[in-house]
Parts: structure tokens; sequence; C-alpha cells
């Protein structure tokens, strides 16, 4: 039989356990994979910043992951002049064309519950009134005064002023009332923002997605540090029946159609549920979900079982994707234009559309025909020496003050131990 090898590039600058965990896991599978009548090794190879031949670039990747290339154009120019010849994870060509708002308006009009939203035009126009080459007659001739009281009104209070392009919680400000909502809007600078209701919840769940597969995740959006939003509380790491059998189904539907309508692999939407029952998506253009060990702690060794899975997948299938990331569309307005169909209805026809794209049935059938004993292989990784030292590293990295590091450490070695506790279980079970 013919051996092949597979090549993974990995590409994630800002990303030491992930994308670390993702290559030992990879070598310590070793994946040899026999599909349609060859052997495929699939390997990974770190991508790094080089010179290229731009009239004669060569990608001898498989598969590539793409976690940061909207930070760095010199390499999203390479990776979109090779990206016929490979499966790009994440491309960036919808990225790039899909904002924020793009997103809120499309998936409203697919009937997702999107709490009223307006766009605000950026405050301070400092910069531009600089800039010899411009003509302040002419731009600011094209900028009709607004009532920012009126519009706080429609909106509703209390709300949340965000950048429209932004990440991280940086920058959202919750504004009660609008003297609120003045000021706020009078320190934002040059970004243009928008003003969203605010929702009272009693859930926030983050999803994330790596092709089919769909991850929600309790999210505390009020904790002091990034680090500490992924916990259930300070006492408690997490906690498995947060979510109904229905919310639970309802999420992963929501963020798996949002990624398969904008061919979006590796995404997140953070969703709301309220006291009224609804569920509320309120963040779903994600190009870079937040991926560390030190954030995900519990949820963080599936994240990269879930990467590792797709990436092979997409690798030794050769599965193509298509630049038209809007091909469907109209199949799911199609849908959406029927009036007798009910929301739950709507989002069922929703998701095969979805599977369709992600090829969802074909996944989970390869992966247990050649990859029956993954999860198996993949405890040995975590509980070993090599992840040890990839979570001891990623403390240091992460945390500055060394009187603190013992403790933090002890922390996560803590909770990924429950990790492995939990899924031993599980395996010793036979769940899969």
């Amino acid at each position: 039989m013919q051996k092949v090898k597979k090549l993974i590039g990995v590409m994630d600058p800002n990303g030491f356990s992930f994308r670390t965990s993702f290559e030992k896991l990879i070598a310590f599978l070793k994946p040899e994979i026999e599909y349609r009548g060859q052997l495929h090794e699939v390997v990974t190879q770190r991508i790094t910043t080089r010179p290229y031949d731009v009239l004669n670039a060569i990608c001898p990747y498989s598969a590539i992951i793409n976690r940061g290339a909207h930070w760095n154009p010199h390499h999203n120019s390479f990776f979109m002049t090779v990206g016929h010849n490979s499966y790009l994870l994440n491309d960036m060509i919808s990225f790039l064309s899909i904002n924020k708002n793009t997103s809120y308006g499309h998936m409203y009009k697919l009937g997702l519950r999107i709490p009223t939203t307006v766009a605000l035009p950026q405050q301070d126009y400092t910069e531009i009134t600089k800039d010899p080459k411009a003509n302040s007659e002419l731009i600011f001739s094209e900028h009709e005064p607004f009532d920012l009281k009126s519009i706080g009104e429609e909106v509703g209070y209390p709300a949340f002023l965000k950048p429209q392009s932004g990440g991280g919680w940086v920058g959202v400000e919750k504004v009660s009332n609008y003297e609120d909502l003045l000021n706020t809007y009078n320190k934002s600078g040059d970004k243009p923002m928008n003003l969203q209701k605010a929702i009272d919840y009693r859930e926030f769940v983050r999803t994330v997605g790596v092709g089919p597969q769909m991850m929600p995740m309790h999210y505390n959006a009020k904790a002091k540090y990034s680090h500490d939003r992924y916990l259930r509380s300070e006492q408690q790491a997490i906690e498995f029946d947060f979510l109904s059998e229905a919310e639970y189904d309802e999420v992963k539907k929501i963020c798996k159609i949002i990624n398969a309508f904008y061919k979006w692999d590796h995404n997140s939407c953070e969703t709301l549920i309220g006291f009224d029952g609804i569920c509320y998506p309120i963040d779903f253009a994600n190009a870079y979900p937040d991926s560390t060990l030190i954030s995900l702690h519990f949820y963080f060794p599936e994240l990269v079982k879930a990467m590792a899975r797709w990436m092979i997948f997409c690798s030794v299938t050769e599965r193509k994707k298509s630049f038209n990331f809007a091909q469907d569309w109209n199949r799911y307005f199609e849908i959406m234009q029927n009036e007798e169909l009910t929301y739950r209805e709507k989002l069922d026809l929703y998701e095969k559309i979805a599977d369709d794209h992600f090829e969802t049935k074909k996944f989970y059938e390869f992966c247990a025909e050649k990859m029956p004993d993954f999860d198996e292989k993949a405890w040995e990784f975590f509980a070993g020496e090599e992840f040890e030292k990839i979570l001891t590293k990623e403390v240091e990295y992460y945390f500055k003050i060394q009187e603190e590091r013992p403790g933090k450490l002890a922390h996560y070695k803590g909770i990924h131990q429950f990790w492995l506790n939990c899924e031993k279980d599980r395996l010793s079970q036979g769940k899969k």
C-alpha cells in the first residue's frame, strides 16, 4: 500500500499552550490512516515568518491551522495565495468581509433572537482632520447629526456600548441612563460603536466550534480577570448540568448554523439565556476564539482533541473549501421566508444545511472507523509528562509574579487532574 505524508501547518503565534498541545498530541498519536487505498501519515509543521516567492508560492500543507493571520498581513497574503491547494482553518475572506454588525443583521433575518442593536459612527475624528489629504468640508457634510438621547431610549436601558470591531471585552461599557451613554460615547474615541440592549440573563454561554463539533461552556463575563471567566465560581471550576437538554441543543445549533453560514471552521458564539427562557446570541464573529489553557482549564483538552480530529479528517480526506462563503445563503433564506415554520423547526432545517456543509455524518463515521481508540490515546497524552511540561510552562508565561506561580500551578494541575478522572470514568463506561 502506498504511503503518503499529510502535513498540517500550524500558525498560532500567540498561543503557546494550544499550538504546542496540538503538535505534541499529533506526534503522540502518530496517525497512520488507511483511506482510499493509501496509508496516510499525518504530521505537523510550525509555520514561521520568512520571505516567500510571491509568483511561485508553494504550499506543502494539506491543511493549515490559521490562528492570527488577521494580525499579520504577511502570513495572510501567503495563505490566500496558496489557499486553493490546502484547507484553511480559518480563511480570512469571510472574516474580513463579515463584521459583527453584518452578522447581527443576517442572523436576525434568519430568526435568531439578537438584542436590539444600533450602530453609532465614531465620536472622534481628530486623526482624520489631521490628514493633509482630507477636506473637512467634504467629509463632514456627509455626516448627519443624530439624537443620541432618542437612540438610547429606543434601545432601552441598561445597555452596552461596545466597539463594532473588537474582542476580549476591551472597550465594553454598561450604561444605565442617557448621562452614562453620553459620557461613555464621548470617551469612545475614533472607533465606531454599537449600542446593544442588555439582557437580564440566567446563564452566559460561550460555545466554541471546530468543524461540526460544538462545545458549550459556562462563562462569567463579570470576573475581574479573563483567566477566571470560565470558572463556575471562585469555589467551583466546572458545573456539568448548567443547561437544560433543550438549551444545550439550542446553543449548539445556533453556533453550528452561524459557522456554516459563513463557512467558518473555528469560531465562538456568546449566547445569553434570559430569565424569559429565550436564547440571545450577542457576539459571534470571532476569528480568534480564546483557546488558551489558562482560560479554558477543564475545557482545554476537549478543544485540542476536537481540533486534532477535524484537521486529521480534513487532511486525509482532502476536504475542499469553497471561497464563495455565501453559496448556501439562498437555502437558508428560503427556509426563513416560510412563515408556517416555527423558530425550532427553522433551526432544525438550518442545521441540516450546516451538516451538509461540514459533512457531519462523514466526519463522525471517519472518526469511528479510522480512529477508534482516539480518546483513549489522547487521555494517555494528557496524563503524561509532555503535557505537564506544557501546563507548567504556560503558567510561567502567563503569571508574571513569581510568588503566585506555585499556587496557580497547583490550581491548574488540580483542575486538569479532575478532567483526567472524569474522562477516565467516561471511557470506562464505554461512552463516546
